[in-house]
């Protein structure tokens, strides 16, 4: 199921943005659009998170699936930008009621650094099949029809979602929600939560700046679609080998600090043009450091969580903050593009947030040579 939802969402988020750009929206309003389609659901997700300990990940994951393919069949349609920023925002609820639960559900039955590993590498499977795919369709057939792919996609992963057997809801009781204030008051928390936004809002970045530095330098509009397909390619290549194997003897916080490193690095490129070069060399870094640091900031989150029922709250709070990164990130972006008509401005907006995350590790390794 993690490796199907991956192909859906990866079939048809590369070529979003220039479906967009083809209607005629200006790149502002796509970059809020973006913003919305990934970051409001995010922000919900400490709701969603509540709603999931006491309704169940099998209820949420079917109720949010539904969610993400009413929203998402509106932009098989021309209509104005108010209606696809309102369309985007339903999709990004639903989208991360499934993804919340299907993380929980997995979380539950495993903490480790190999099972977060794991289910990085399943999503970035999805997301390597997937831009391969739309890519096709889109040069042979109408955006609408990629549209109606992914809704029949969401319909049979609704379907095996009801067949398999999820653990009972967790309870929501006055022990969690004391848990929960305990975890917020935690100072290694609040540097996670640092950590987090800095990570997303350099995240948000990704959907805007690739579309525009592999048209300019491969000449061809799905050239975007190779390069979510290299990014996947290179996580589901190396992360496992990395995180698990290379790097086993290293502490989290060292690892998140090796990671943001690498971001910080991988946005120098875009100061040179966009040639085929550059390119290669932003993808590669930007690569190695999301599979560092995104798996250990969900292995840092479950270590600090107290207990297992709170895991529920713990992924939602992370992901509302990591909503109001991606909310944020994304249409400052869209702005700077807009403005500078190239990717040259961003590094200015990347830089101060890789080197805020190298800080937020070396507090978090401190405070974990001091315990």
């Amino acid at each position: 199921m993690v490796v199907m939802s991956g192909v859906t969402t990866f079939m048809l988020y590369p070529l979003l943005t220039l479906e967009l750009i083809r209607r005629g929206e200006n790149v502002f309003h796509i970059g809020v659009i973006l913003g919305l389609l990934s970051g409001v659901g995010q922000i919900s997700a400490t709701v969603i998170g509540r709603a999931n300990a006491k309704w169940g990940s099998k209820r949420l994951a079917v109720t949010g699936l539904i969610f993400r393919g009413a929203g998402l069949l509106v932009f098989a349609f021309h209509v104005e930008s108010a209606v696809y920023m309102a369309a985007a925002t339903l999709a990004s609820i639903g989208s991360s009621a499934t993804g919340l639960a299907i993380k929980t559900e997995l979380m539950r039955s495993s903490t480790s650094r190999r099972t977060v590993t794991l289910r990085s590498m399943m999503v970035n499977i999805g997301a390597f099949i997937g831009p391969s795919i739309g890519g096709s369709l889109f040069l042979t057939n109408a955006f609408g029809n990629i549209i109606i792919a992914s809704l029949a996609s969401y319909l049979l992963i609704a379907f095996l979602i009801c067949l398999i057997r999820f653990h009972e809801p967790e309870l929501t009781s006055v022990n969690e929600h004391i848990a929960t204030f305990r975890m917020i008051g935690d100072r290694s928390y609040i540097l996670l939560v640092i950590g987090v936004f800095s990570y997303w809002s350099l995240y948000a970045l990704w959907p805007l700046v690739v579309p525009f530095i592999a048209l300019r330098a491969f000449q061809t509009p799905v050239a975007s679609t190779w390069l979510y397909t290299a990014n996947a390619g290179l996580i589901i290549s190396f992360q496992y080998l990395l995180v698990v194997k290379l790097l086993s003897k290293l502490r989290s916080s060292q690892i998140l600090a090796t990671g943001f490193a690498i971001l910080l690095f991988c946005f120098l490129p875009l100061v040179m043009s966009p040639g085929p070069v550059s390119v290669v060399l932003f993808i590669t870094l930007f690569s190695v450091g999301e599979m560092l640091v995104s798996p250990t900031l969900d292995e840092v989150t479950t270590r600090i969580s107290t207990n297992k029922h709170g895991l529920s709250q713990a992924f939602g709070l992370n992901a509302s903050v990591a909503g109001v990164a991606l909310l944020i990130g994304a249409p400052i972006g869209g702005a700077i593009i807009a403005l500078s008509q190239n990717t040259v401005g961003i590094v200015l907006f990347g830089i101060p947030l890789a080197l805020t995350g190298i800080l937020v590790a070396v507090l978090l390794g401190r405070q974990e040579m001091a315990l």
